[in-house]
C-alpha cells in the first residue's frame, strides 16, 4: 500500500498536468487572437490604392468595431504627425511625435519595414497600452504609420478564468513586468520582482524561466499562508507577439491536492464504517449491500475518468485546431501577399509603359484597363476580408425587404454574362412565374448568386451548361445552381465552405481567388435564417442548393 506521501506525489503530478495543458491552451488563445488583431492593420496598410483621402478613418472604424481589442486607432503622417484615427474623442489630432523626441518606433518602421509593437505604457485611463507600428508604403516609400493602442484589459476579456475558485492566473513580460494579476496582489505596470524577497529561490528561479520564454510546473513556499509549509502550485506557458514575448502563469495552493485527497480518504472511511456497521448486525444483508455499494463506487470512478478523459481530450483537440488556425493563418498571409503582389506587379509594369513616348492611344486604353482591373480585384479582396471578419464577429447588417428570387437570378445573371459569354457556358433559368417573394437584402442576395454562377462557370470547361432551378417546398423557397464542370471528391466536399479552402487542382490555381466566397456566401444566407449545401460527382459537376424562408402571407 503506498504511503501518503506517495499518494500526493501521484496526485499532484496528475493535477500540475492538467493545470499545464489549461494554461497551454490559454495562451494558444491569445497568442493567435493578437496575431489575427495585427493582421487586420496590415492588410490595410497594404492597399494598392495607397493612403486614401480619409487618412483611413473608415477603415479604422470598421476595425475598431470588429476587433474588439484596440482603444484607439491613428495614422501618423511622414512627418510624425498625428493626422486622423477613430473614435475621435481618444485622437490628439496634430500632435508630433519628432517635437516630442518620440519618433524612435516610426523611424525604426519606415527603416526596417518590418511591424514593431512598443513597450506597455500606462495611460490616463488607468490602462495599460501596447501601441502598434505598422509601416505604409506606396511604390516603395514611406508614407506614414498606421498605430493600434492595445489595451490590456480589452486583451483579458478574450479569456475567461473567473469561474474558476482554485486556479490564479497572471501575466508577466520578458522584463517582470506585471500585465494583469487576476488575485489583484500585483499592480500592473509594476516590477513582479517588487513582491519576491531574494529569499524566495525556487520562486526566482520559476520567474526566471518565464522571463525566458519556457514553459513547465513548479512550486514554491506561500509566504502569505498562516500554514507552515504550504506550498503554491504553478504553471506557465510563453505568450510571442511579434517583438514581445510575456509568460502567462495559473497558481493554485498546495492545500487544493490535500482537499481532493482527503476527500477521497473521506468516502473511504464512510464506507468502511458502514460496512463494518452492517456486518455486526446482519452479515448477510451488509454482504450483498456491499456488493452493490462496491459497483457503484467502480462506476463512479470510470465515470468521472471517462470525464477527465474526455476533457484532457478536448483540451489537447482545442490546442490542435490552434495549431491548424496558425497553419491556415500562414497560408492566409501567403495567399495575401499574392493576390497583393501580382495585381501590383500588372500595375506598376502597366503605369512603366504609360511613361513610354511610343505608347499610343489603343495600348495607353489597354493598359488603363489592366490598372482598373487590378484595382478592382484589390479592392474586391479586401470587401471579402472584411464581409467575413463581419460574419464570424455577428456584426453584418442587412437591408431587409420583400424582394422576388425571380429579379434577384436575372441581374446575377447580367453581372455575369460578359463571362459565360467568352466560356461560351449555355445559362438556363426555370423559375415558376408565381414564386412567392422572399424577405431579404437584395444586394447580399445578388452576392450569393453572383458567386455561386462565377463558380460554375470558372469551374466548367468551355461550351458547358450552367441552370437555376427554384421551386417551393413546404413553406421554403430552394433554389439550385447545377453545372456540368469538374466536380468535387467528398474530402473536398466537407472543406468547401471552410475559409481560404481552395480545391488543389491546376484549374483552380489558373481561376485563382482568395478562397472565402463560398465562406461568405454561407454567412450570408444563414443570416437570412436559410440554409446551403453540396452535391457533386468528380467529373460531372456540382450542385449547390440554397434554402430560404418564403414571405408570409
Amino acid at each position: 500500500m503506498k504511503s501518503n506521501v506517495e499518494v500526493k506525489s501521484i496526485v499532484e503530478k496528475q493535477y500540475l498536468g492538467e493545470q499545464l495543458i489549461l494554461t497551454q491552451y490559454i495562451s494558444s488563445t491569445i497568442e493567435g487572437m493578437l496575431d489575427e488583431k495585427v493582421l487586420l492593420l496590415e492588410v490595410i496598410s497594404k492597399k494598392e490604392s495607397g493612403v486614401p483621402d480619409d487618412y483611413f478613418v473608415s477603415d479604422f472604424k470598421t476595425i475598431y468595431e470588429v476587433a474588439e481589442v484596440y482603444h484607439a486607432l491613428e495614422f501618423i503622417d511622414v512627418n510624425g504627425t498625428v493626422v486622423s484615427g477613430y473614435p475621435e474623442a481618444r485622437v490628439p489630432y496634430g500632435y508630433n511625435l519628432y517635437e516630442t523626441n518620440r519618433s524612435w518606433a516610426i523611424d525604426h518602421v519606415r527603416d526596417t519595414g518590418d511591424i514593431y509593437i512598443s513597450e506597455p505604457t500606462m495611460m490616463l485611463e488607468e490602462i495599460l497600452g501596447f501601441f502598434v507600428f505598422v509601416p505604409v508604403f506606396e511604390d516603395g516609400i514611406y508614407q506614414g504609420s498606421i498605430v493600434g493602442i492595445v489595451a490590456d484589459r480589452y486583451i483579458v476579456d478574450q479569456f475567461d478564468v473567473s469561474g474558476n475558485d482554485t486556479k490564479l492566473a497572471y501575466i508577466i513580460d520578458s522584463d517582470g513586468l506585471v500585465l494583469y494579476d487576476q488575485s489583484g496582489s500585483y499592480d500592473k505596470g509594476r516590477s513582479y520582482f517588487e513582491y519576491i524577497n531574494e529569499s524566495e529561490t525556487s520562486r526566482l528561479e520559476i520567474v526566471d524561466e518565464q522571463m525566458n520564454g519556457l514553459e513547465g510546473n513548479g512550486k514554491y513556499p506561500n509566504s502569505y499562508s498562516e500554514n507552515d509549509g504550504e506550498n503554491v502550485l504553478i504553471s506557465y506557458s510563453p505568450i510571442k507577439w511579434y517583438n514581445h514575448q510575456w509568460s502567462i502563469a495559473f497558481t493554485s495552493s498546495e492545500a487544493e491536492i490535500d482537499r481532493i485527497i482527503v476527500s477521497v480518504y473521506v468516502k473511504l472511511f464512510t464506507v468502511a464504517a458502514l460496512s463494518v456497521l452492517f456486518i455486526l448486525f446482519v452479515s448477510f444483508q451488509v454482504y450483498f449491500m456491499l456488493l452493490h455499494w462496491n459497483r457503484s463506487l467502480e462506476k463512479e470512478v470510470e465515470k468521472k475518468t471517462h470525464e477527465l478523459q474526455a476533457s484532457n481530450e478536448s483540451l489537447v483537440a482545442a490546442n490542435l485546431k490552434l495549431k491548424e488556425l496558425d497553419r491556415l493563418k500562414t497560408e492566409f498571409v501567403s495567399m495575401v501577399s499574392h493576390e497583393l503582389k501580382t495585381p501590383l506587379t500588372a500595375m506598376k509594369t502597366s503605369s512603366e509603359f504609360l511613361r513610354e513616348d511610343t505608347c499610343d492611344s489603343v495600348v495607353r486604353a489597354k493598359m488603363l484597363d489592366i490598372i482598373i482591373r487590378s484595382v478592382d480585384r484589390q479592392t474586391r479582396m479586401v470587401d471579402d476580408l472584411l464581409d467575413i471578419s463581419r460574419i464570424e464577429s455577428n456584426k453584418m447588417k442587412y437591408s431587409m425587404a420583400d424582394i422576388s428570387l425571380s429579379e434577384v437570378v436575372n441581374l446575377s445573371i447580367e453581372n455575369i454574362s460578359a463571362i459565360s459569354g467568352l466560356k461560351g457556358i449555355a445559362m438556363s433559368v426555370d423559375i415558376p412565374d408565381d414564386l412567392p417573394d422572399v424577405h431579404g437584402d437584395k444586394d447580399r442576395l445578388i452576392q450569393v448568386f453572383v458567386n455561386l454562377l462565377g463558380n460554375a462557370i470558372k469551374f466548367t470547361q468551355e461550351g458547358g451548361k450552367v441552370s437555376i432551378l427554384a421551386k417551393e417546398i413546404d413553406g421554403y423557397i430552394e433554389a439550385r445552381v447545377k453545372d456540368n464542370g469538374v466536380g468535387m471528391d467528398e474530402g473536398q466536399l466537407e472543406m468547401i465552405f471552410d475559409k481560404f479552402y481552395q480545391i488543389d487542382s491546376t484549374m483552380t490555381r489558373k481561376a485563382g481567388g482568395n478562397g472565402l466566397g463560398l465562406a461568405i456566401t454561407k454567412g450570408i444566407i444563414e443570416g437570412h435564417g436559410g440554409n446551403i449545401g453540396v452535391e457533386s460527382v468528380p467529373g460531372k459537376g456540382s450542385e449547390f442548393i440554397v434554402t430560404l424562408k418564403k414571405l408570409s402571407n
